[in-house]
């Protein structure tokens, strides 16, 4: 009895048998580890360089007081965009004379 319960507690203590299965894993991960190191030299070769490593730029997030203060700058520029652009001198009763309305 105390062997079955130190079995299911402890399935793979290495005073007892060796378990089949997890031999055949561990084989299989060797393998396959293997072959992803091949695999690896292989795509990427190593090779010693001077120049410095790639960074990759990341999204980066803007906290609300910062995006508020970008919207509010480009509602200002559009406002004064807008100020800027000419008025029709003329009015529209004189264009209506014109074209006879």
């Amino acid at each position: 009895m105390i062997k079955f319960i130190h079995h299911i507690l402890e399935p793979h203590c290495p005073e007892c048998q060796i378990c089949q299965s997890c031999e055949t894993l561990r084989r299989q991960l060797e393998i396959a580890n293997h072959n992803n190191e091949l695999l690896m030299n292989r795509l990427l070769p190593r090779e010693e360089s001077n120049q410095p490593p790639v960074e990759i730029s990341r999204p980066k997030t803007l906290s609300w007081a910062v995006r508020k203060q970008m919207l509010e700058r480009e509602d200002r520029e559009r406002a004064r965009i807008m100020k800027e652009v000419p008025t029709p001198s003329e009015s529209v009763e004189s264009l209506e004379k014109d074209l006879g309305v």
